[in-house]
């Protein structure tokens, strides 16, 4: 017993010298100075920048379990708006669109950008339809 307890106190020594040891304060690294750099600036154009046409959003309520209106016309880049004015859930589910459960007063939101005829429904109440047509912008 006497040994082990000897072995122990040299170890316990020796852990304790070494970990007092090399412990030196830790100096931050020193930051260098920025250098200023130069920012090209574009010439000066004749050329006016046309306007960016973001198209329109077309608004759809649902209201007293339909969509209302039932059909839409639009042109590629423009966006349906639904807008669940009822007050139990319904989804707006296409071919390339997926509402989340909107409740009252959500809205969903899709950029249409193909042209085609897209017909969706409400995936809790599947007698809900509507359509949306897209032509071409020209």
């Amino acid at each position: 017993m006497r040994k082990e307890l000897a072995v122990f106190i040299v170890l316990l020594g020796i852990f304790l010298v070494a970990g007092c040891t090399g412990n030196e304060p830790a100096t931050p690294a020193e930051t260098p100075e920025a250098t200023p750099v130069e920012t090209p600036v574009a010439p000066v154009s004749d050329v006016t920048p046309q306007p960016v046409d973001k198209g329109k959003i077309v608004e759809v309520d649902i209201q007293n379990s339909s969509f209302n209106p039932q059909s839409v016309e639009i042109l590629t880049g423009d966006t349906v708006r639904w807008t669940n004015k009822d007050s139990i859930a319904h989804t707006v589910t296409g071919p390339t669109f997926d509402s989340k459960v909107l409740e009252n007063g959500d809205t969903y939101e899709f950029l249409f950008t193909d042209a085609g005829t897209y017909n969706y429904k409400c995936s809790i109440h599947p007698s809900m339809k509507g359509t949306v047509v897209v032509a071409e912008k020209k």
